[in-house]
């Protein structure tokens, strides 16, 4: 099955500051993959790398096949890839509609997949809030209105960079159920996080990063059963 997004030998960095140093990636339709690593390590600078937001110094980002290096991000978001960025980026003083209306979009097929009011079931903290600014809304209240604007975009992948950072436990508990949800819709995922045992119950496959380099790709079974592994680059 040809990967919906894929990064060969990929480097890339800030200035004269390398951070990837040759990272190879690939993730399915219907995949979920757990990004893991300690802070610093490349996660959020190899999802920049992947849509575009930052220059490929070497090796190669591909979607469906096809070679979109030299892509704008704008033209990775339309061949179906969203991205619920770390810090949630919504707009903060449109409403909850707003800022779902303004990144509705069918798929490359036509489809949509997600329309307002599938969202809006997905998130009923959204629908009761809808008429408020995003800045207006608590922390986990923005995080739900992140993922649900990158799921206006009917997307075939979601990618999300800290997906529970700052939210209080009973509202991460709520966006893991959410995350497997989506899952389970059959959307594949790409999910950075922390919570090493919530994103070990998730994923499909787990990918370590240490320096810009991958040291562990493989089940959550296999990362579960080499503790060496996990304390060295994860802290457990």
């Amino acid at each position: 099955m040809i990967p919906i997004l894929e990064a060969t030998g990929l480097q890339a960095g800030y200035g004269e500051a390398p951070v990837l140093r040759g990272i190879d990636l690939a993730i399915r339709p219907g995949e979920t993959i757990g990004l893991m690593g300690r802070n610093g390590m490349g996660k959020t600078t190899l999802i920049r790398a992947l849509m575009g937001q930052i220059p490929v110094r070497a090796g190669a980002v591909l979607v469906d096949g096809v070679a979109v290096t030299a892509e704008p991000p704008y033209r990775r978001a339309r061949r179906g890839i969203a991205v619920v960025p770390e810090g949630r980026g919504i707009f903060a003083g449109l409403s909850v509609l707003e800022n779902l209306r303004l990144a509705a979009r069918p798929g490359a097929d036509g489809a949509i997949p997600w329309p307002e009011e599938r969202v809006m079931a997905l998130f009923p903290r959204l629908a009761e809030r809808a008429r408020n600014r995003g800045d207006q809304l608590s922390g986990g209240e923005q995080q739900m209105l992140a993922i649900g604007r990158a799921l206006m975009t009917s997307p075939r992948l979601l990618i999300l960079d800290e997906a529970t950072e700052g939210l209080a436990p009973i509202v991460r508990d709520g966006i893991w159920r959410t995350i497997a949800a989506i899952r389970g819709a059959g959307v594949a995922t790409i999910v950075v996080d922390k919570t090493v045992e919530a994103v070990l119950s998730l994923a499909d496959r787990v990918e370590v990063l240490v320096k810009g380099t991958v040291a562990f790709s493989g089940p959550p079974a296999a990362l579960r059963s080499d503790p060496e592994t996990m304390h060295r680059h994860l802290g457990v």
